[in-house]
């Protein structure tokens, strides 16, 4: 009898203390999914599985970072070019600030001339960016536009520099279309003003106008005695170049979240092809060429994505072949961003004392 009492007694004994085990894990779930999703709510227009969005939805931002952009004037009578060199003639220190306010977002960036983040000799780049951007859950519009003074234009193989003094222009619209949006944020991506709740990616596609302006105020852009018909034919002289061009890139994006962190990766890649209108001048003629145009972008984001603050690493790398014939215009840019962000209230909440 006693053995058997026993063996009952040990058994109601496994069985509170497995009950117990289970009540302490399902306990600590609930805990950590609470404090997961503390600061957030479901969001409408996807799988709130994998995407919530925060209560705080809007932030402001500071950033400082550092830039190398090599820029290549070249003749394809040389040969090919070589877009392997990581020689960064143009270089400079920047800060900026941002804020997001429910689906637009906006970006200034200021050149600090005489520092270098980026171990070069010089600091030569004298710029001004402008980006914003308009967010929905299938589809991102973002515009630019990039002044820059003091630019350096070399040789494929550096066998020729011009001076500090070229003037280059950017700017552009971009369209990019999310295929999985219900489960891939790309706001979570670039902006961190959304949450990636577990790991998910997206085939992306976007497509770019652009108008480009290169030029020295009426000096040649390539030193005169490498200037040369033999090399560059009818764009001997050439004193600017200005195109407006269409591109197309697909690519792939992703969200690595890592359990109960808000830790999070997120690369995206594009590369892709299009065309450009281009018009030049020489110091004898004026002429245009329609050619392709080939870029490659890549970026990473690295960082923290909490419910007050923010803050990330950003690495990027973009290159671009512009084939004018015989001239071809390569440019290669990487560029380190150091960010932190804090959120607030929409300003209705905030002026009845939400934040």
């Amino acid at each position: 009898m006693n053995c058997r009492n026993y063996k009952r007694n040990s058994i109601i004994t496994t069985i509170t203390r497995r009950g117990s085990i289970a009540i302490i894990l399902q306990f600590l779930t609930h805990f950590l999914l609470a404090q997961n999703i503390r600061g957030t709510r479901a969001v409408t227009d996807a799988d709130s599985v994998y995407i919530r969005t925060f209560l705080k939805k809007n932030d402001i931002r500071i950033f400082y970072g550092g830039q190398g952009n090599r820029l290549v004037l070249g003749s394809l009578r040389d040969g090919s070019p070589d877009l392997t060199r990581n020689i960064y003639h143009n270089t400079n220190d920047f800060i900026g600030v941002g804020i997001s306010y429910k689906w637009l977002d906006g970006d200034a960036y200021f050149s600090l001339p005489g520092t270098t983040y980026l171990k070069e000799e010089r600091s030569n780049l004298d710029q001004f960016r402008l980006a914003g951007s308009y967010t929905r859950r299938r589809i991102s519009f973002r515009g630019y536009i990039s002044d820059s003074k003091g630019v350096i234009i070399s040789g494929n193989q550096d066998e020729y520099q011009s001076p500090p003094s070229i003037h280059e222009f950017l700017a552009g619209l971009q369209a990019t279309y999310i295929f999985n949006e219900s489960k891939y944020s790309y706001r979570a991506a670039l902006y961190q003003n959304e949450r990636q709740m577990t790991t998910a990616g997206s085939f992306l596609i976007r497509g770019e106008i652009f108008y480009r302006s290169l030029g020295a105020n009426g000096q040649p852009l390539i030193p005169e005695a490498y200037d040369v018909e033999t090399r560059f034919g009818p764009q001997t002289g050439l004193e600017y170049l200005r195109a407006p061009g269409l591109i197309i890139m697909p690519g792939y994006g992703m969200n690595f979240v890592f359990n109960s962190s808000r830790l999070f990766i997120s690369p995206i890649l594009l590369a892709g092809a299009g065309a450009a209108f281009n018009t030049y001048k020489t110091d004898t003629n004026k002429g245009t060429h329609v050619n392709m145009e080939y870029d490659a972008y890549f970026l990473l984001n690295v960082g923290y994505n909490g419910r007050l603050w923010y803050g990330r690493i950003q690495s990027s790398y973009g290159i671009g072949y512009s084939k004018i014939q015989p001239t071809y215009l390569t440019s290669a840019n990487l560029m380190f961003t150091l960010l932190a962000g804090y959120r607030f209230y929409d300003l209705s909440k905030a002026k009845r004392g939400g934040l």
